[in-house]
């Protein structure tokens, strides 16, 4: 096998997917579709305001969506994957499986 065959591109270091709580949150959003704040911050054990701050930058590049809503006369916020944000994440999942396929090619 040649050096070409053994070059792996990781996803860029600098990708906002790279960060572990946006990661999290964003898989947990890809899988459910929506979820309450109270909800992602009881399952990722983060203070409202470091779960707030990365809700912000997943915000500001558009690959989510948040909507207060009332549930039992009590305001909620709600927050949505948007259809961008779903290409973008199943685009970076999409290199670790091609990541994880040529490495099971090279081990055969």
């Amino acid at each position: 096998m040649d050096k070409e065959d053994r070059e792996i591109e990781l996803p860029s270091s600098d990708d906002i997917f790279s960060i572990s709580i946006r990661f999290s949150i964003m898989f947990l959003l890809y899988i459910h579709k929506k979820i309450s704040f109270a909800e992602l911050q009881k399952l990722l054990n983060l203070t409202a305001g470091n779960l707030n701050h990365h809700l912000n930058k997943l915000m500001e590049n558009g690959y989510i969506d948040t909507k207060k809503m009332l549930f039992s006369k009590r305001p909620i916020n709600i927050i949505f994957i948007s259809e961008k944000g779903k290409e973008e994440f199943s685009s970076y999942l999409s290199k670790f499986k091609n990541i994880l396929e040529k490495l099971e090619k090279e081990e055969n």
